[in-house]
Formats: C-alpha cells, sequence, structure tokens
C-alpha cells in the first residue's frame, strides 16, 4: 500500500509537470519533474510502473533525454588544473566531460541527462573559482608554476574526494532518473561522439602539488549548497 501511494504520487507529480494540463510556472513544471524523478531513483520505482497511469503522449515525454551541455568557452586551451575539477564534477553529478575544439576556441561539455548536464555546467562554474581562490590565498597573488602545482594537487584531492562522497551517498549516483536506463542512454550518445582520448603529459611536481593536495579537504562539494535554486 506505501509503495503504491508512493506511485501515485510520483505520478501526480509529473502531472503537475504537465504545462499544457496546468497552470505551473516554468519553475514550478520543472521542480515537480525534478522531485518526481528524485522519488523514483530513491524508492527505485521503475518507469514501467508509473507508465501505466499515464498517457503514452506524457510517457514518451519523459524518457530519458541526454544532452551535452557546455560548461564554459575559452579561446585557446584549457588550464592544466582546469580538468581535475571537470573530472570531479562529472563524478558529482553522474555525467561524462569531454573538450570540444572549434576555430580556435575550446569548451568544455558535460555529457549526460539534462538536468544532470545542466547542473554538471553550473556546479563546473562554481568550484574552479573556489580552486583559484584557495589557490591564490595559499601561494599569493599572480599565477606561476608553483600556483599551478599547488591548483593541480588540490584538484587531485577533490577527485578523490568525490569519489568518496558518492560511494557514501547512493543518492549521488543519481540525481534524478532510474541508474539504468540512465546510463545505457548515456552510453550510446557517448558511443556515437567518437572521441579519440589524448595523450597525457608527463611533469615534474614542486612540493606545492603535496600542499595542495592536502588543502584539498576545504572545499565544499554539496552541490544542493553551491547551488541555489
Amino acid at each position: 500500500m506505501k509503495r503504491d501511494k508512493l506511485v501515485d504520487k510520483v505520478v501526480k507529480l509529473f502531472r503537475l509537470g504537465d504545462a499544457e494540463k496546468s497552470h505551473t510556472t516554468e519553475g514550478e513544471l520543472l521542480s515537480a519533474i525534478t522531485k518526481a524523478r528524485e522519488l523514483m531513483a530513491l524508492h527505485n520505482i521503475s518507469m514501467v510502473e508509473v507508465e501505466g497511469s499515464l498517457d503514452q503522449t506524457k510517457v514518451d515525454e519523459l524518457r530519458i533525454k541526454v544532452k551535452a551541455h557546455s560548461a564554459y568557452t575559452r579561446k585557446g586551451k584549457f588550464a592544466r588544473y582546469d580538468h581535475p575539477i571537470m573530472t570531479a564534477v562529472s563524478i558529482l553529478t553522474d555525467t561524462k566531460v569531454y573538450m570540444k575544439n572549434l576555430n580556435g576556441y575550446q569548451s568544455a561539455m558535460f555529457v549526460g541527462e539534462e538536468i544532470d548536464a545542466h547542473v554538471a555546467s553550473e556546479l563546473y562554474n562554481v568550484l574552479l573559482p573556489s580552486l583559484r581562490k584557495f589557490t591564490r590565498e595559499a601561494c599569493g597573488t599572480g599565477w606561476s608554476r608553483y600556483h599551478t602545482d599547488y591548483a593541480l594537487g588540490f584538484g587531485q584531492r577533490v577527485v578523490e574526494r568525490s569519489k568518496e562522497a558518492v560511494k557514501k551517498d547512493a543518492q549521488n549516483e543519481s540525481m534524478a532518473l532510474v541508474v539504468t536506463k540512465k546510463k545505457d542512454a548515456v552510453a550510446i550518445f557517448w558511443k556515437d561522439l567518437g572521441l579519440v582520448p589524448s595523450k597525457a603529459r608527463s611533469r615534474r611536481y614542486s612540493e606545492e602539488y603535496t600542499r595542495g593536495y592536502n588543502d584539498g579537504t576545504k572545499m565544499n562539494l554539496n552541490y544542493q549548497r553551491n547551488i541555489k535554486k
């Protein structure tokens, strides 16, 4: 009976998120859909259980939509310390990330379910400035190879903490959708991109790398606090 009530609640939330049949605002619509998907992930409710109570048009609308969302574009190439933060964000939001090059500009692209990819792009633009702030507080103004080493060490620690956070909190594995269907959809999208991995450059790091690694525990990785709705 409890599960039936939960499924009924999910159905009602999906219907509330139907702009054509209700008077909800865009924000209320997104909130209803997100809440419904969070309940599905939290209580392991499959789309099959919900589909029977929804008309086919609505069911089709709720199929997993995978997108590649641009987080940031810059002229030239991203700094080396940008990449650990991208990796950490992709772990926290259950997305994949790749670099897109076009006409001398480079973009960080997060691939995932539509909402997850959007959150990833927002979170990246919160955590990267935070990394730079910690680095300048530790190493002083300006930017040198010692700043870069510190930032790389800090970023590596953030990546490791992100992996630990996901293991501890099962909800972080999927923010909004049934996990299996989403991962399958992302895998197909990723395969179609046909990306070729680049080779990592080797480099000797100064002691600032270790210092940054130790300070990497200071960054707040709670995206619900970092990103305000």
